[in-house]
């Protein structure tokens, strides 16, 4: 189901005027499922532009989604927000998060030609003028989409992950990766203690990969959601407005 969107905090969000909010849904299928990602730019910006894919925690595409991708990622390039779940797909509560997730992270097979279905789409859209400079970033269960996409061997320029967890079945397939990665996690994240953290070292180390982690000591899992506020998954303010600061400069050096 199609969900209805408020542009103006998204575009507040964003730091541009409502009236400069482009807002479009970008449909597609793929083997057989309708999906439904949303494209979000600003309409002044006319000359060709850059694109990151951001990949929502595991409810996926909703007014939050959007405006935590806004607010972080800013306007200074289109941004997919990507549906990796289906357009039917939109997890109200969290029995129906984890159901829509559950599959995906058994089967990264799966979870990885998603991601590339989004990134096709992405450069075949004609709402914006892309270049051929691409990123893809998440958030939570988006941030470990983002990293299957690069160690699927996808040739974008960046991958980064906002407090996802970065465990790998295939840990060899980080020799696949082609783009620069960043990883923003929570020193406190529950779901990425830190032997998960010392095994993706060891990962993307036996790599020729350019990479770099920050580990933030005061934040656990969902530091960038303002609705997360529960024992090690909670938002903290200071943290996601480092973590934005991070990420828009992380993507000035590989996107321009």
């Amino acid at each position: 189901m199609s969900v209805i969107f408020n542009p103006v905090p998204i575009a507040a969000k964003c730091g541009i005027p409502v009236e400069d909010l482009g807002l479009e849904r970008i449909e597609y299928e793929l083997e057989g499922v309708s999906y439904e990602s949303v494209l979000l730019f600003d309409k002044k910006l006319t000359a060709p532009m850059a694109g990151v894919i951001a990949v929502p925690n595991f409810f996926g595409i909703s007014q939050n989604a959007l405006e935590i991708a806004a607010a972080t990622i800013g306007a200074k390039q289109a941004l997919l927000v990507a549906d990796v779940f289906g357009k039917t797909a939109r997890p109200t509560n969290l029995d129906e998060a984890v159901a829509a997730i559950t599959p995906l992270l058994s089967d990264r097979a799966q979870l990885r030609k998603r991601m590339q279905a989004v990134q096709e789409v992405f450069k075949r859209q004609t709402k914006v003028n892309l270049t051929d400079k691409l990123a893809a970033c998440g958030f939570c269960f988006g941030g470990t989409a983002a990293l299957e996409l690069a160690r699927s061997g996808a040739s974008l320029n960046a991958f980064a992950s906002l407090h996802g967890t970065l465990d790998s079945p295939t840990p060899a397939d980080a020799q696949n990766i082609k783009g620069a990665v960043l990883v923003l996690s929570g020193a406190q994240d529950p779901l990425v203690p830190l032997e998960q953290v010392n095994a993706f070292i060891a990962e993307m180390s036996a790599t020729k990969a350019d990479w770099q982690l920050i580990n933030y000591g005061e934040a656990g899992h969902s530091f960038t959601d303002p609705y997360s506020n529960n024992p090690g998954f909670f938002y903290h303010e200071r943290t996601a407005k480092r973590a934005a600061i991070a990420l828009q400069s992380f993507f000035v050096e590989k996107l321009s």
